[in-house]
């Protein structure tokens, strides 16, 4: 894992103040941490009242993008500029110690900080290809152009990746010294996400045979199980 030294924190509300140890704030990290993403909770403010909502997500440079209905409250709310924070959590493990309250995860998990861009015109059906590709890695050439009625229907917001931060936590439990000859398990539960055998839809036509990338399916960065 990178050194969270290779770059400072963006902004100060981006800076980590619990565990500043294991803070991470470089490009690589950030990029993987979200690309090994496909959902993200994107949390807004509306009318004064807090909303927390899951989104698909894809990161294209610099970037990560949400899209959805033009008639959504949320993505109305979006594309006029208000501010949002985006998080992305993986679960590694469940971290058993000796003492209760020293029990935790080992997780990677991102904070964005930013405002939506609304993206039109010919990057839009583009960029609305490059997602589906990137949530479906291996997947390119195998969908129709978008028909200009789901382009109007759709809103896409980029999020540039200019307030980002990642806090990470790895390794076993850090019991308290004394607890060390008690007679208890200590260590790490792995934890990892599977991915099962691809179930063709119904009315597939009994020609079409399944495509490498449903067979082998995988997220960037990560060995198919």
């Amino acid at each position: 894992m990178p050194s969270r030294k290779t770059r400072e924190a963006p902004s100060q509300r981006a800076t980590l103040k619990q565990a500043p140890k294991r803070a991470h704030y470089d490009k690589q990290t950030i990029h993987t941490v979200l690309d090994q993403a496909v959902i993200a909770s994107v949390a807004v403010s509306i009318d004064n009242e807090p909303f927390v909502l899951p989104m698909a997500i894809a990161r294209i440079d610099d970037a990560v993008y949400l899209h959805g209905s033009s008639t959504s409250r949320l993505m109305r709310h979006l594309a006029a500029g208000y501010a949002l924070c985006l998080n992305v959590t993986h679960l590694d493990g469940i971290v058993v110690a000796r003492s209760a309250m020293h029990c935790s995860a080992n997780y990677r998990s991102l904070v964005v900080h930013g405002k939506g861009q609304v993206v039109e015109g010919e990057d839009k059906a583009r960029l609305l290809h490059q997602i589906t590709t990137r949530i479906i890695p291996g997947s390119e050439g195998d969908y129709r152009d978008h028909l200009p009625k789901e382009l109007k229907a759709t809103t896409l917001i980029k999020v540039p990746l200019d307030e980002a931060a990642c806090k990470i936590r790895s390794g076993g439990p850090i019991d308290d010294k004394a607890d060390l000859e008690l007679p208890y398990w200590a260590g790490v539960i792995p934890v990892q996400q599977v991915y099962g055998e691809p179930l063709a839809s119904q009315d597939l036509h009994e020609s079409i045979e399944l495509p490498d990338y449903a067979r082998h399916y995988q997220r960037p960065g990560q060995e198919k199980a």
